[in-house]
């Protein structure tokens, strides 16, 4: 499974403020049974303040979420449907923020 990937959201409860999840995790570990994955959730249009390197925000079919980087867990494998797409071209923005949340630099 390739980091960046993004997919449908499998939690009911948390589907609709947060649509998909993307994958974190680096692909020479895709041999274990669970993926490092982090919310992406709706931006509202209010303008709620986010921490922009924390919390980087993505463009996908022209609706804007951002990362939910402190909400990270492993997510099953098994759980996972059909990629959506990947999001590697903002590889640089979402390390930063991985980064920050761990080592706040």
């Amino acid at each position: 499974m390739p980091q960046f990937d993004y997919y449908a959201n499998p939690n009911p409860q948390s589907r609709e403020w947060a649509p998909y999840i993307i994958d974190l995790q680096h692909e020479m570990l895709s041999s274990l049974g669970t993926r490092v994955m982090a919310p992406l959730v709706v931006a509202k249009p209010s303008g709620e303040p986010t921490m922009q390197r924390l919390n980087p925000v993505i463009s996908i079919e022209d609706q804007d979420y951002f990362l939910s980087t402190a909400e990270m867990a492993a997510v099953p494998v098994k759980e996972l449907s059909s990629c959506r797409g990947n999001l590697s071209e903002h590889r640089d923005e979402l390390l930063a923020a991985v980064d920050l949340l761990f080592t706040a630099v």
